[in-house]
């Protein structure tokens, strides 16, 4: 005890993995896609417990989880765009094949700012993919970030805390209204871009 204070113990402090990071970005996604109905979608544990944010002393861990959120909460604005995603597709036991790219985007008018958000579900396979912007606008991606991993159980640990953490990748060139990105597999994908 300091002062007055009692300290609390250590309960419900859950680790997170790659997968849940993919199904944190997977959700996200279908947030952004039906934020018309949609209007708000909260965090309710922020550290601790059972959060993507553990401390210990005056440390931080950051699990893989967060930068997806982080991401996502920091780009998104505006309106959803209704995409058109054309993807292989991959076979699950509950839902039957889906495709393995789960994509959202959205567009600020105020601002010309957009953001696409995309998802390669698959365990083993890397996509190659194009965006194409149909009204032939050459958009500039200004940043590009992507989360990715071999191994679904991987997660951060206080001995490896930046094990899993996204990183700043090659900002893809938009020619004649499109743009080309490799999606490794196991991966979230963040693009910021101008539309002005």
């Amino acid at each position: 005890m300091q002062g007055n204070w009692t300290e609390a113990p250590h309960l419900a402090e859950e680790m997170y993995n790659l997968e849940d990071a993919l199904v944190v970005g997977q959700w996200l996604n279908v947030f952004l896609r039906k934020s018309h109905v949609l209007k708000i979608a909260c965090v309710a544990q922020i550290v601790n417990v059972i959060s993507w944010l553990h401390t210990r002393g005056d440390e931080l861990l950051k699990h893989p989880s967060f930068y997806v959120f982080q991401l996502v909460s920091n780009y998104a604005r505006g309106q959803a765009l209704d995409v058109l995603v054309k993807a292989p597709r991959v076979e699950t036991k509950k839902y039957g094949d889906v495709p393995v790219l789960d994509v959202s985007a959205s567009h600020d008018e105020a601002t010309g700012q957009g953001a696409i958000f995309i998802v390669n579900r698959s365990l083993s396979e890397s996509v190659v993919t194009d965006f194409v912007w149909q009204d032939g606008r050459n958009p500039t991606v200004c940043e590009a970030w992507q989360l990715a991993g071999d191994d679904p159980k991987a997660l951060n640990t206080w001995e490896n805390p930046n094990r899993l953490v996204a990183k700043p990748i090659a900002l893809p060139r938009v020619s004649d209204g499109r743009a080309t990105i490799q999606l490794p597999p196991l991966s979230f994908t963040a693009l910021r871009l101008s539309l002005r």
